[in-house]
């Protein structure tokens, strides 16, 4: 069994990248495991037995309550908050050194210094910056790099130690309530929490190579050149370029994290996103991109909104009794429970669903615009669901009572036809 493995997690839209990554590590080691986590289900989309990596399931990494889990979170939360519990899963299965690369890494040049480094420490990180930026816009870079955290966890190396169990259980444990990008808060998804990991645990290493996770936030700093068929920085093999952001339905921009990035601004390296493009083509992306995601919906096909899923999050351990949120079938199911009225109107197409209350409860302009729900306010703002909410909150048309899906058609024809509809504009926000 050899010593070392490597891990990924994409949903399926994204197994184009996985894809190129996966070839672009062989090309340099073909003994080394390539493991990808699909935080999705293949529903026929493609054959895993054919795939250039070794396919594994979210119900393969013991993740508690899988089903709340991944409803709790959204397409890109689910992938995220799974990191530790990947790592975990390759140390536990034996594996003397794992490293974890995001699906978005090309690999250029021979790993082997890297994996020793790994296995030299519990853990590996790798600083987004390695030297105080020098540009008119350094402050602001630095400033940026403290919101989203000092480390890039498109990296993390982590040997067969109990100092490294004890960093990915204290990871999983705070990803799973607290994975989100929430500034304010503190939080940047998983990447924050690695700012206090060489301050709580043993043996953390900092690994400062500017040949490694080099993308467009170092890019300032990093001397890239192209030589035939190898890509140098500062003179010395690049081990693997990072396209984090990368869009290729937008191949002028560099990254959708900074829009005011583009490919004149990338230099030399502008000619290894173009290559990165021809390579993520011909690994299907036009055909994968549109792949649904299979938590994204209800069993009966109604999509599910971000709010439904904060509402199940915040119910905590109350939220149990639903059993799997995504089925429906059930009288005590979820999607029956948020749809369930909050009261009993004499004219039952004035129905409150929860969900709606929910909303009104979040938003002080629509307590404002309509104080009381039992009277006058009631109509107005059942239209507003229907007018603006739906927009507004994203919610599908499955979650509006009848009042409100007349006030729809009515709108459809004749805005005016609908009384207040202007009004209720004015009204709220």
């Amino acid at each position: 069994m050899t010593r070392t493995a490597v891990g990924t997690i994409v949903a399926k839209n994204f197994v184009s990248f996985a894809r190129v990554l996966a070839d672009s590590f062989r090309r340099h080691h073909p003994a080394v495991p390539l493991f990808v986590v699909l935080a999705d289900e293949v529903d026929g989309c493609f054959a895993p037995s054919a795939e250039p990596f070794h396919l594994l399931h979210l119900r393969d990494l013991a993740i508690p309550d899988l089903a709340s889990s991944r409803f709790h979170s959204t397409r890109e939360q689910v992938a995220i908050a799974s990191k530790p519990y990947l790592l975990s899963h390759l140390v536990e299965r034996g594996f003397e050194r794992v490293v974890f690369l995001d699906p978005d890494i090309l690999v250029l040049s021979d790993l082997t210094s890297l994996f020793d480094e790994a296995g030299r420490h519990s853990v590996t990180l790798t600083p987004h910056l390695l030297k105080p930026p020098s540009a008119a816009e350094g402050v602001n870079r630095e400033l940026n790099i403290l919101q989203s955290g000092i480390y890039n966890a498109g990296f993390i190396g982590v040997s067969n130690t109990q100092r490294a169990r004890d960093f990915l259980v204290w990871w999983r444990d705070r990803l799973r309530d607290h994975c989100r990008r929430d500034v304010a808060q503190g939080m940047f998804y998983d990447q924050r929490w690695l700012d206090l990991a060489p301050v709580f645990f043993e043996d953390v290493h900092v690994l400062r190579d500017p040949a490694v996770n080099v993308a467009y936030w170092n890019l300032p700093e990093r001397d890239v050149r192209l030589d035939g068929d190898r890509v140098l920085v500062d003179g010395e093999p690049c081990r693997f370029f990072h396209f984090s952001g990368f869009d290729p339905d937008q191949p002028l921009a560099v990254t959708k994290y900074a829009s005011r990035l583009t490919m004149a601004d990338a230099g030399p390296a502008a000619e290894l996103y173009a290559q990165y493009l021809r390579l993520l083509d011909a690994a299907g992306y036009q055909e994968t991109k549109a792949w649904p995601y299979a938590y994204g919906h209800f069993d009966n096909g109604v999509p599910v909104p971000d709010l439904a899923r904060q509402i199940h999050r915040e119910l905590g351990d109350a939220s149990t009794g639903f059993g799997d949120p995504l089925r429906t079938a059930a009288p005590g199911s979820y999607f029956n429970w948020l749809n369930e009225p909050i009261d009993a109107p004499r004219d039952a197409s004035m129905t409150i669903t929860r969900l709606w209350r929910a909303i009104y409860e979040q938003r002080p302009d629509l307590r404002r615009a309509f104080p009381d729900l039992t009277g006058a306010g009631r109509a107005a703002f059942l239209r507003w669901t229907a007018e603006f909410g739906v927009r507004e909150h994203d919610i599908p048309e499955h979650f509006l009572g009848w009042y409100a899906r007349a006030a729809i058609l009515s709108a459809s024809t004749n805005r005016s036809a609908s009384p207040g509809g202007d009004d209720i504009a004015a009204r709220v926000g």
